[in-house]
This record gives structure tokens, sequence and C-alpha cells, in this order.
């Protein structure tokens, strides 16, 4: 059978229920992947809440989330030449990942099923779609250039350790990130010069620019002012979290064709790693949603179906 983590009605993680459900037959032009780790994002519990019906209608009864996941293809629709049996892959996209087995369109057009060559591992494949890939098209956006200094704001979440490895990558200078200080240590590692939140903000980041361009991962009024202080050409700036900042003079992340596979190609075989914080089994994702809920887990949270 194929267990599925299910929601009849929008509210709380408690309205998530495991049941099985039949594995499903590829269609023409499907494969079906049985997923060995499936990430937990906020976009996830914001859906489950009904905050985003407006623009992610699901239908109900039998809601599924999950956004992003790795595993296996098991089996192939007529049609499909770009997979075979046995591929590992990562499914991106649209909600529906948290099960076992799924029946994906397998299509590049498509853009839910990316290659990946066992590079990483199945949990760090399954949390590459959402946090490399948002701050891959971030720093597309900003026209990030090798020998500037880059300006992170919330460079401890996902998004944000994503953002800061791919702007070394991509050759910048320097790379200042704001984070909570119990993380300042872990973006040292990364190459980061960590700076804490709070009041006098402003002050401390003007004595460590100028900055070419600036990505907030966070969102707030702080980041946003912060962020037009300091970076003069509004095209410079993103947030991938504040729909507000938009009208204050920060622009809103427009997601780039590909973004995963582009992300793939720049990382290669160089070093980088989303921490893994919490693992839990794909039928306790409720608790996994309310710890991600209370924030400062300080990396990503997987599913491990089979568990």
């Amino acid at each position: 059978m194929n267990t599925a983590v299910l929601f009849d009605r929008y509210g709380a993680p408690d309205a998530l229920y495991a049941t099985d459900v039949p594995i499903p037959a590829p269609g023409p032009g499907e494969v079906v992947v049985r997923y060995t780790a499936i990430g937990v994002n906020p976009i996830d519990w914001k859906i489950l809440n009904g905050g985003l019906r407006a623009h992610i209608p699901m239908e109900l009864p039998g809601g599924c989330l999950g956004v992003e996941a790795a595993g296996v293809v098991v089996d192939v629709g007529a049609g499909v030449r770009r997979f075979r049996v046995g591929d590992p892959v990562i499914r991106h996209g649209r909600p529906g990942a948290y099960r076992e087995y799924e029946a994906v369109p397998a299509s590049q057009e498509a853009d839910e099923l990316t290659p990946q060559s066992g590079r990483f591992s199945a949990e760090q494949a399954a949390v590459l779609p959402v946090a490399a890939g948002t701050a891959y098209s971030a720093l597309r956006q900003v026209g990030l250039r090798a020998g500037e200094r880059l300006l992170v704001h919330g460079a401890s979440g996902g998004v944000g350790l994503a953002t800061v490895q791919l702007a070394l990558l991509m050759g910048a200078e320097e790379v200042v990130g704001t984070a909570s200080a119990h993380h300042h240590d872990l973006l040292r590692r990364l190459g980061v010069t960590p700076v804490e939140y709070g009041d006098g903000l402003l002050e401390r980041l003007e004595e460590l620019g100028p900055f070419g361009a600036s990505v907030d991962c966070a969102g707030g009024s702080q980041p946003t002012g912060v962020a037009v202080r300091l970076v003069s050409i509004p095209e410079r700036r993103v947030t991938v979290a504040d729909l507000q900042a938009r009208a204050r003079g920060v622009p809103f992340l427009d997601h780039v064709p590909l973004e995963l596979a582009s992300t793939l190609d720049l990382i290669g075989h160089s070093p980088f790693e989303l921490p893994i914080a919490a693992r839990f089994p794909l039928a306790k994702a409720g608790e996994a949603l309310e710890l991600g809920m209370r924030g400062g887990v300080g990396g990503k949270i997987v599913l491990l179906p089979g568990q």
C-alpha cells in the first residue's frame, strides 16, 4: 500500500491524518516515484491553515501537502523517454508529496521532476528545491556579480543558508548575514560575516558596507528599511518573504525557469549542505509542522516514508 498524509478541512496540524491509498499507475507522460525523503516548509502550514487558498486552492477532502521530495522512479508511463526505472529524482512544485508513492508528470516543460546524479543524499536532495531554488532565483534577480559584497537578512533559515552558500559560489567577495547570535558559529563556518538582529542593526551594517545587493529571507519592516538605506538601486534588492515590502521599495521574488536544474549546475561538486534539524516518520507529519511553526529550528525538517 501507499501511506499518504491527508487533510479534509483547513486548520491546524492536527487536521492531518495518515491513511493507506493504492499505489498509482502512471498515465501517459507520467512516472511513479517512490519517495525516500520529503521536505517540510512554511508553505505547507500556510496551505493547511487556509491562508493561501486564494492562490493555491486544494481539492478537499483528501488534500495533500508537500512541495519538495526526493525519490526513485519505480514505474514509467507511455511516451516517457526522459526517465527510466531506478533513476533518482527530485520532485518539486505543486503540493502533493506527503505520500510514499506519487504519479508525476515527467516532461521538462512540466518542471516537476529534476534528475539528480546521486551527488546528494536523499535528505539533502529533498530539501534543495525550495531553499536552494529560491536562493538561486533571488541572486539572479539582483544580478549578483563576482567581487561584490552581499547582504542577506535571515541568513540562518533554509533559504538564507542556501543564499549565502550560492553567493560565495558565484564569487561574492563577502557575504554579510543577519541572524540570531546562537546561529553565528554556523554562519562563520560557511564563510559568512554574521550580524545580530535588533536595535542598532543599521549602524552595525553601515560599518560593513557598502553592499552591491541585498536578499531578504526574513521579512518585516527592519530588513526592508535597511535594504532601502544600504542598497541604492531598487532592482538590486529582493525579498522572498514579504509581499508588502514591494510598496516600500524592495521587489518580491520572481522565480526563473528551471531554477533547480540551474542550481544543481552551479553547485556541481562544490561543498554545499543544508543542515537537517529534525527528522520525522511520514505519519508524524503533524508533529513536524508544529515544530516548524514554532520557528528557530536552525535547519530543515524532513519526513521519512517507511519509518
